[in-house]
């Protein structure tokens, strides 16, 4: 799998793909290099390394709320 292909899939399946690699044996870096991503790369695709667990892990954060905008003092709808 290319960076291109790589970088198309969902936040799950990236960290996935990496954690086969990981499987096979690879470090962090090696699993990374196979497919050609960087630790901004994943950042961007909300996947991180947990050094606790030796595994990737996807975050996927949906939508966007900003709490402190409502002037009325109201709480966020």
């Amino acid at each position: 799998m290319d960076r291109a292909e790589f970088m198309a899939l969902e936040s799950s399946k990236k960290a996935e793909v990496l954690n086969a690699l990981l499987d096979e044996g690879k470090n962090q870096k090696e699993a990374m290099g196979a497919v050609g991503v960087t630790i901004k790369d994943l950042m961007v695709a909300q996947v991180f390394f947990s050094k606790t667990e030796g595994r990737f892990n996807a975050n996927a954060v949906g939508g966007y709320s900003n709490f402190h905008s409502d002037s009325t003092g109201e709480a966020a709808k």
